[in-house]
């Protein structure tokens, strides 16, 4: 089985570890496939068997995701199966297997740019997907299943698969992150209610979190950097706002419209520190 990757940012790379093998394809960091020009190296891409798109998706002014380079790639790949990982505006995929008529399945990717040490037992890893315990893969199921294979086949064998539509896979990526947002909003706040009443954060968060209910990551606050910026989540949350509004989701698309706008709120206070 052959690999190319195409996009060679965060998620490439982390692929690359899995399939360390793989031809890489990346015109702005000049990776053609074949070392030589952007043409040939196309041609070395739709040689391989499988390629696994992992270029970026920037957000649009309406908070939705801009999904053109992903559509220019996949107009030209021509392997019998394409898995993209790139974070996608829900119904992008099926529309592209629409379009192109094309086998693609799209997975929910799970490695980050967080700058914070994770137990690697208990987290996702954060560059090397081989250590994640779960795959979630979306698409027409004979082509899900047939990704789930490429992707499992490089990861323990006890990992826990989700095969489910594309259209469920995309806004799992979203609702991901989103969430992750959510929780850095939520124990923001409850820093801001520990400072004006004169209390222990700390003792506060620590009390709270005995409780076996609750959950531990992402849920920490300190007063010299406080809410969130993320690369991935600076764009998916407003993508799931928008895209929540868009299906008539009125009530999610409050929900992350106010955690967008209390967390600017939180990173001013850093300007002030």
């Amino acid at each position: 089985m052959k690999v190319a990757i195409v996009g060679f940012g965060k998620v490439g790379q982390s692929y690359s570890k899995m399939f360390p093998e793989a031809l890489v394809y990346d015109p702005p960091k000049f990776l053609f496939a074949d070392e030589e020009d952007e043409k040939k190296g196309k041609k070395a891409v739709n040689k391989c068997d499988v390629a696994i798109v992992a270029v970026f998706t920037p957000h649009n002014k309406d908070g939705s995701l801009d999904i053109s380079i992903v559509e220019d790639v996949v107009s030209w790949i021509d392997c019998p199966l394409i898995i993209i990982k790139s974070a996608l505006m829900p119904g992008t995929t099926d529309m592209l297997v629409k379009k192109y008529k094309k086998r693609i399945a799209v997975s929910v990717e799970y490695v980050g740019e967080g700058n914070y040490p994770v137990h690697f037992w208990k987290y996702p890893d954060q560059s090397d997907p081989r250590l994640h315990s779960m795959l979630v893969v979306g698409g027409e199921k004979e082509v899900a299943d047939e990704a789930a294979e490429v992707l499992w086949s490089r990861m323990s064998p006890d990992v826990d698969i989700h095969v489910v539509t594309a259209l469920e896979a995309e806004i799992t990526k979203l609702v991901e992150n989103s969430y992750g947002a959510l929780k850095v909003t939520f124990i923001n706040t409850l820093l801001s209610l520990a400072q004006k009443s004169d209390t222990s954060f700390i003792n506060i968060h620590q009390a709270w979190q005995s409780d076996p209910r609750t959950d531990s990551m992402h849920l920490r606050a300190v007063r010299h950097n406080r809410g969130w910026a993320s690369k991935c989540w600076d764009k998916d949350v407003p993508a799931l706002a928008a895209y929540a509004k868009s299906v008539g989701a009125d009530d999610m698309a409050k929900l992350f419209k106010t955690v967008i706008n209390l967390n600017k709120g939180h990173r001013k206070l850093n300007d002030k520190a």
